[in-house]
């Protein structure tokens, strides 16, 4: 079977959905989404629980993690929104320092996590990404 091209400014749906919100611009979908997002372990045994567009993990010591982007950000000025939390379930998000640093055309992002001045383990650490893909 040949690959096609579909192509429309409005996604909407057939009315089975309940609410105001029936359709969706393209838009949105195309610059509104996260370009990469990731939820890791931690603390213990470091690793990726789950993620988007993300080729790998690296834990660079307490506190310090790099998670690296499979299809690179356009530039290094993009967003990096990060939470954590004492719960493997991320029922207990806590408060500190979340650092996230972007470097080399938006290959990667570094996050620290700071505890009363201090580089501090997380459980549960969630990351995602805004901005343009390369």
């Amino acid at each position: 079977m040949a690959n096609g091209t579909i192509a429309f400014d409005t996604l909407s749906t057939s009315g089975q959905i309940s609410g105001t919100a029936v359709s969706v611009d393209t838009d949105y979908l195309a610059y509104g989404s996260a370009r990469i997002w990731i939820n890791m372990k931690g603390e213990d045994t470091f690793a990726n629980n789950d993620s988007f567009n993300v080729s790998g993990v690296t834990d660079n010591g307490t506190g310090n993690h790099t998670v690296t982007i499979a299809t690179n950000m356009a530039n290094a000025t993009y967003s990096a929104l990060i939470n954590a939390s004492e719960d493997v379930d991320g029922t207990s998000n806590i408060g500190g320092i979340y650092l996230a640093r972007t470097f080399a055309a938006g290959s990667y992002v570094n996050i620290t996590m700071n505890n009363d001045g201090s580089l501090a383990d997380r459980k549960l650490i969630t990351n995602s990404v805004h901005g343009d893909l390369a």
